[in-house]
């Protein structure tokens, strides 16, 4: 529960089969011959391995909150000024079943699930729960040799393209035709999600509690 090794494995599992319909598409297109276009597998590549990317986002949260309450993990600025509603009060004291921590994390599953960590801001705003760092992109660039700002603004067009295929159709606002889209669009953005994902696993792994250790 309190480690984040299986997280890193589910995300990598989840990109590896977004990255799966980037194959049946090629496949496809080389081999059955209709008029017809299979683009919106490429599609849904894009939005799947964005989906594996907030999902992982939401999972390294959740666990390093646990470690943080369980006394693994120093506390950070935002977790220590978040709330919890006085009616979890009660199952948050020592001897309560299930154990504290286990309903604390039933707690956080639950207040994550109105969150989405797809956008640049947003996704460093989830992440100071766990991660006292004021420059987080800086440090997720670095390690991905990027710049701070090419690294923000591919994930923010990453997120700007999911949001106009999941809600409009991924057409053009003019033409009402779809967008142009590529094999290498979608592999590209599933290479570039999964560094990026490894790439904040590295580093959140690190803010341990030396005490704990």
């Amino acid at each position: 529960m309190n480690n984040m090794i299986p997280a890193r494995l589910i995300f990598e599992e989840n990109i590896s089969h977004a990255k799966q319909l980037g194959s049946l598409y090629q496949y496809l297109s080389e081999v059955v011959m209709i008029p017809e276009s299979f683009e919106d597998l490429l599609r849904a590549q894009i939005v799947y391995s964005l989906s594996a990317f907030d999902r992982l986002i939401h999972d390294l949260i959740r666990i390093g909150m646990v470690q943080i309450f369980i006394g693994a993990r120093l506390p950070t600025a935002k977790y220590q000024s978040e709330a919890i509603p006085i009616k979890y009060l009660p199952q948050l004291i020592l001897g309560s079943s299930p154990p504290p921590e286990i309903r604390f994390q039933d707690i956080v599953r639950e207040k994550l699930s109105k969150m989405s960590y797809q956008d640049p801001d947003k996704i460093a705003d989830g992440l100071s729960l766990i991660w006292d760092e004021n420059e987080k992109w800086q440090k997720i660039a670095y390690g991905l040799g990027m710049t701070k700002t090419d690294v923000w603004q591919r994930q923010k067009l990453i997120a700007s393209r999911r949001n106009a295929i999941v809600h409009e159709a991924d057409l053009e606002a003019i033409t009402n035709t779809k967008q142009a889209i590529h094999l290498t669009d979608a592999q590209q953005t599933s290479d570039f999600l999964l560094k990026l994902g490894s790439r904040i696993c590295d580093l959140v792994e690190l803010p341990l509690n030396p005490a704990s250790v």
